[in-house]
Protein backbone atom coordinates (compact mmCIF):
# COMPACT_ATOMS: atom_id res chain seq x y z
CA UNK A 1 0.00 0.00 0.00
CA UNK A 2 2.75 2.20 0.63
CA UNK A 3 4.29 1.57 -2.67
CA UNK A 4 1.03 2.33 -4.40
CA UNK A 5 0.68 5.36 -2.51
CA UNK A 6 4.51 6.43 -3.09
CA UNK A 7 3.89 5.75 -7.06
CA UNK A 8 0.66 7.89 -7.17
CA UNK A 9 2.70 10.76 -5.53
CA UNK A 10 5.51 10.75 -7.51
CA UNK A 11 2.91 10.72 -10.41
CA UNK A 12 1.33 13.72 -9.31
CA UNK A 13 4.53 16.11 -8.48
CA UNK A 14 6.18 14.81 -12.24
CA UNK A 15 2.59 16.06 -13.68
CA UNK A 16 2.52 19.57 -11.32
CA UNK A 17 6.02 20.68 -12.51
CA UNK A 18 5.82 19.64 -16.27
CA UNK A 19 2.48 22.09 -16.06
CA UNK A 20 4.25 24.62 -14.21
CA UNK A 21 7.08 24.62 -16.98
CA UNK A 22 4.90 24.50 -19.53
CA UNK A 23 2.96 27.97 -18.14
CA UNK A 24 7.02 29.07 -17.27
CA UNK A 25 7.82 28.51 -21.12
CA UNK A 26 9.00 31.58 -22.84
CA UNK A 27 10.44 30.18 -25.82
CA UNK A 28 8.76 32.05 -28.46
CA UNK A 29 9.19 35.55 -27.03
CA UNK A 30 11.85 36.30 -28.84
CA UNK A 31 10.50 35.86 -32.17
CA UNK A 32 7.66 37.75 -31.53
CA UNK A 33 9.46 40.83 -30.28
CA UNK A 34 11.66 40.20 -33.25
CA UNK A 35 8.04 40.02 -35.73
CA UNK A 36 6.72 43.04 -33.71
CA UNK A 37 9.79 45.04 -34.30
CA UNK A 38 10.14 44.17 -38.24
CA UNK A 39 6.49 45.12 -38.64
CA UNK A 40 7.12 48.40 -36.64
CA UNK A 41 9.67 49.45 -38.92
CA UNK A 42 7.92 48.84 -41.71
CA UNK A 43 4.94 51.14 -40.75
CA UNK A 44 7.49 53.53 -39.53
CA UNK A 45 9.31 53.43 -42.89
CA UNK A 46 5.55 53.92 -44.42
CA UNK A 47 4.75 57.01 -42.91
CA UNK A 48 7.88 58.48 -44.11
CA UNK A 49 7.09 57.63 -47.22
CA UNK A 50 3.72 59.33 -46.65
CA UNK A 51 4.72 62.37 -45.44
CA UNK A 52 7.74 62.77 -48.14
CA UNK A 53 4.91 62.39 -50.95
CA UNK A 54 3.00 64.64 -49.03
CA UNK A 55 5.24 67.67 -48.98
CA UNK A 56 7.32 67.09 -51.94
CA UNK A 57 5.26 65.22 -54.32
CA UNK A 58 7.65 65.09 -57.32
CA UNK A 59 10.22 63.63 -55.16
CA UNK A 60 10.23 59.77 -55.68
CA UNK A 61 9.34 60.70 -59.30
CA UNK A 62 12.17 62.68 -59.82
CA UNK A 63 14.35 60.47 -58.14
CA UNK A 64 13.79 57.41 -60.35
CA UNK A 65 13.62 59.58 -63.72
CA UNK A 66 17.31 60.70 -63.14
CA UNK A 67 18.47 56.67 -61.54
CA UNK A 68 16.82 55.44 -64.86
CA UNK A 69 18.73 58.17 -66.61
CA UNK A 70 21.84 57.05 -65.17
CA UNK A 71 21.50 53.35 -65.24
CA UNK A 72 20.59 53.87 -68.98
CA UNK A 73 23.85 55.81 -69.48
CA UNK A 74 25.86 52.89 -68.44
CA UNK A 75 24.83 50.76 -70.79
Amino acid sequence: MKKLFQSIKTKVENAGSKAISVLRSNKGELATSTIGGIIVGVVIVGLLIVAINQFFPSFFSDMFDSMADKLNGNW
